[in-house]
């Protein structure tokens, strides 16, 4: 388990001081890289080799979103790291240990220029050994099917403000993006397919629709899927 200690900023809340669903997801991803950088096959190591981890799914429970001011521990397990692919699990705790927030997620190792999975290399291999500690979260790995009842809200491009160092558009701002189109803001979970990774410039169309206890989200470009969320 890799874990670091943090507090909610005022730039990171809403307007009723919550933690936004943005923030969220970008604690766990400096988990994420905060972990690699640690063990020596961060961003430093990866990027002269052109290679970059892709998220292709997350699924977010929420039990109480984090509030201003308020200090945390962010937590991460990596598992199941084989060949191309892996699986981390997190949490953002208390400093009394409760658990706020937990997730899962899958990623695979991209190669940046040919865009394809590359097999991890030694080094990567070795720097995340199974931990016995695995926590066992409650979870439904559910697949998200697109659902046939969608309708076009709003459209939006790609600009470099969307931007990582793998040049597609973060994770992040999938989920920034989507939840200004909801009817509603508060939601307990949080899933999140990723298909296809948009790039600068593109144009995006969003679908929103009522499925049961909550709402999907879909980012189009034309008749291909980028992207499904589903907030319950």
């Amino acid at each position: 388990m890799y874990s670091y200690q943090d507090r909610i900023k005022y730039s990171e809340v809403d307007a009723n001081l919550d933690l936004t669903y943005f923030g969220l997801v970008n604690y766990m991803q400096n988990c994420s890289c905060f972990h690699s950088d640690d063990v020596g096959v961060g961003v430093y190591y990866l990027a002269p080799k052109r290679l970059g981890w892709f998220v292709t799914s997350y699924e977010i429970h929420i039990k109480r979103l984090p509030r201003y001011s308020e200090k945390v521990k962010v937590c991460t397990w990596p598992y199941q790291v084989r060949g191309m692919m892996a699986h981390r699990l997190y949490s953002i705790e208390t400093e009394d240990g409760e658990v706020l927030v937990y997730a899962d997620s899958l990623w695979v190792l991209m190669d940046l220029d040919k865009l394809k999975p590359s097999r991890f290399t030694e080094e990567i291999a070795k720097a995340y050994p199974e931990d016995a500690s695995l926590p066992q979260f409650d979870l439904n790995h559910n697949k998200l099917r697109l659902s046939a009842d969608i309708e076009k809200v709003g459209e939006f491009t790609v600009t470099d403000r969307y931007l990582d160092t793998n040049n597609h558009m973060n994770n992040s701002h999938y989920i920034d993006v989507t939840r200004y189109y909801l009817p509603e803001q508060s939601f307990n979970t949080i899933n999140i397919n990723y298909k296809k990774a948009a790039l600068l410039d593109d144009k995006l169309d969003v679908y929103i629709g009522k499925i049961e206890q909550g709402y999907q989200v879909v980012l189009k470009k034309e008749d291909e899927v980028y992207t499904i969320v589903e907030y319950k």
